[in-house]
């Protein structure tokens, strides 16, 4: 028995990966600073990465229960459209 409905898993997901998109971003910017990185910055920069692991830890079990259900013929869409970027315009 499934702890969370896949109707569920279909909003939980995208949330969690535009989560981490932003994440990833705020990484990037962080790497990308051309100067050096505080003792703020770079614990924040650690956190971020540590966040960043368990979120893709979480977002992979979620994909095996969503995908299990949408194999049992539940009408929802691929997971890939669920986690794919937005259109930009």
């Amino acid at each position: 028995m499934r702890n969370i409905s896949e109707r569920a898993l279909a909003v939980v997901i995208p949330l969690l990966s535009n989560k981490m998109r932003d994440m990833e971003a705020e990484l990037r910017m962080l790497d990308s600073a051309a100067v050096e990185l505080s003792e703020e910055q770079l614990d924040e920069r650690c956190d971020l990465q540590e966040c960043l692991e368990q979120y893709s830890i979480i977002l992979d079990s979620l994909r095996k229960e969503y995908e299990a259900g949408l194999s049992e013929g539940i009408n929802l869409p691929p997971y890939e459209k669920l986690v794919k970027m937005p259109n930009a315009g």
